[in-house]
């Protein structure tokens, strides 16, 4: 019992004439010594193994663990290991991918419920392709984005990608949508696109807006920064794609000139 030696025990020798619950430590040791033992054998899936841990500075907030792996692996994984030894890359790196794997196991099936949808809602496959094609013109504002903050491209940041492409179809409903009612109307067909992405002008603005200005507080956040990012700078070039060239794509398709009547 540790808590039973006396206080003028101060380096490892000394214990061996300090006095240990009445009688003197060296009377029952052959000697007082340190050394290495192994108390814990780890063992992953049945198999010896060493675990070497390292951590992000938590002063850097932009060393993320993505970056910090993709400047220590080049030259760890050149490190010869002896025969019988293999290395395996664990904890964030390998949640990471597992999470990966799950969320894009289902993505197919998001897809295909929200191309069923689309086609239920619309009863045309040139409306449903029409709003397709707006979707990846987001990519044109979540780069710049990310480079401007010096942001990784993290699993948060995929999570904000999926986020922006339900953000950009209900965009791009309320725009059809109303042009269509327009058009139900009698209206001509070409003032019926130009009035009704004007009169769209002002909610989707405001929601694009709202959206932005909330993701704002999470920008300086090391775990959901990127996701920021991701959806600021593609809401933002989302939102002008929307308003200017779904009504494009709308009268290319349709066949509207403004002569047409």
């Amino acid at each position: 019992d540790i808590s039973s030696l006396r206080s003028g025990a101060k380096t490892v020798e000394d214990l061996e004439d300090d006095m240990f619950r009445s009688t003197q430590l060296s009377n029952v040791t052959d000697e007082v010594r340190l050394g290495w033992d192994d108390d814990l054998v780890l063992r992953i899936n049945g198999q010896r193994a060493i675990v070497a841990e390292c951590d992000p500075d938590p002063d850097n907030g932009r060393a993320t663990p993505a970056l910090l792996l993709s400047d220590i692996r080049p030259a760890i994984d050149a490190i010869a290991l002896p025969d019988g030894y293999s290395r395996v890359w664990r904890g964030e790196q390998e949640l990471q991918n597992e999470a990966m794997g799950g969320l894009f196991k289902y993505m197919l099936v998001s897809v295909a419920i929200i191309l069923i949808v689309l086609l239920l809602l619309f009863n045309s496959w040139k409306k449903l392709f029409m709003i397709l094609m707006c979707i990846p013109f987001v990519i044109c504002g979540v780069t710049p984005a990310l480079l401007l903050t010096g942001t990784p491209l993290t699993f948060m940041a995929i999570i904000g990608l999926i986020g922006l492409i339900g953000m950009m179809v209900k965009n791009a409903i309320v725009l059809v949508d109303e042009i269509d009612l327009r058009i139900s109307r009698h209206e001509r067909p070409y003032m019926a696109v130009v009035d009704g992405a004007v009169s769209r002008v002002r909610p989707v603005m405001m929601a694009s807006l709202t959206t932005i200005m909330g993701m704002l507080p999470l920008l300086p956040d090391p775990m959901y920064g990127s996701l920021a990012a991701t959806i600021m700078g593609g809401l933002t070039v989302g939102t002008i794609v929307t308003l200017i060239l779904l009504p494009i794509f709308y009268c290319v398709l349709f066949h509207i000139r403004k002569s047409s009547k």
